[in-house]
């Protein structure tokens, strides 16, 4: 089971939408790594991370690896949380903590890590000046991973 997240560094709350539902009735699978990687996105750029200044100097931002352990679904309209956290494994790779929550029972619908770096125009990780203000983050919060 992969661990769960005390103190999230970040946290977004969303609804579910009818068009997000499979057959069944609940989120489609695929579904909640939008959720993750939405929430992801969000984090980064509250960090001065921007994904169009990125790729437009030539970097690509990547998942080298997404583990996704699924606990329970969400169905139309309910309403969750993702929480992240963030570590680092190493100079060129970060590792996300993510869980999704229902709201307001914050019972446990899916917990991920997710693994990913950046890549230089000539596909080599890297981490671009940008990130500059996220390592200060991490300086001050990394909770090391597994």
């Amino acid at each position: 089971m992969l661990s769960s997240i005390d103190k999230p560094h970040f946290s977004h709350e969303m609804a579910v939408r009818d068009y997000e539902l499979d057959r069944y009735g609940v989120i489609n699978n695929a579904v909640y790594q939008n959720y993750l990687e939405h929430t992801r996105h969000l984090f980064l750029e509250s960090h001065g991370v921007i994904f169009v200044d990125l790729f437009e100097c030539g970097y690509s931002p990547v998942i080298t690896k997404a583990e996704l352990e699924y606990r329970s679904s969400l169905k139309s309209r309910d309403e969750f949380v993702v929480n992240l956290q963030l570590a680092v494994l190493s100079k060129v790779k970060f590792v996300f903590l993510q869980e999704i929550l229902s709201l307001p029972e914050k019972k446990l619908i899916i917990s991920a890590k997710i693994t990913g770096t950046i890549l230089d125009s000539s596909g080599r990780p890297c981490f671009p000046d940008s990130f500059q203000e996220l390592r200060s983050f991490l300086t001050h919060n990394i909770k090391s991973v597994q």
